[in-house]
């Protein structure tokens, strides 16, 4: 065997260093790519109460069309009120923010957007919501061993006992 002098070695494992080095920035870039943001682990969350929107959209809608004006501008109105929703609730919130629902949510305090999306749709504020933590503990309580026994309510006489009727 003969004996590689430093300059022969250097030049035979250079395209292997070269092809590391690649390697290696590669699997960083790609690391950065895919990998969660390191802000310490935590995310930011939102909340958004779809119910009290929905009922603004509804009375702008009612006093919309109470006035006399024609439903296809409503109907223009109100699909661009959809849009400009998407874009006003991604503003608010902030880039890398997860939105919930208001009424998805079970535990912890977290930011409320929705007065402030409002706002800026120009929708009014005064308008009823739902409370999710009233549903969840006063009208569906969790039956632990079996549940109540179906009882048939008192009916007056010549009341109808079929199902009533929604529409006329």
């Amino acid at each position: 065997m003969t004996d590689l002098s430093t300059k022969d070695l250097i030049k035979m494992l250079a395209p292997f260093l070269v092809l590391t080095v690649l390697v290696s920035f590669m699997t960083f870039l790609l690391f950065l790519r895919y990998s969660p943001p390191l802000a310490g682990g935590t995310v930011n969350v939102v909340t958004f109460d779809i119910v009290r929107y929905s009922n603004a959209q509804r009375a702008v809608a009612a006093v919309f069309l109470s006035k006399g004006a024609d439903q296809a501008n409503a109907a223009e109105t109100l699909a661009d009120l959809s849009d400009r929703t998407h874009s006003a609730i991604q503003g608010i919130a902030g880039p890398g923010t997860i939105v919930m629902l208001k009424q998805a949510v079970v535990q912890g305090q977290t930011r409320d957007i929705t007065e402030d999306v409002l706002k800026q749709l120009k929708l009014p504020l005064n308008v009823p919501t739902s409370d999710a933590a009233k549903y969840a503990i006063d009208i569906a309580p969790t039956m632990w061993i079996a549940p109540p026994a179906y009882k048939e309510p008192n009916r007056l006489p010549g009341e109808k006992t079929g199902p009533a009727e929604v529409l006329p």
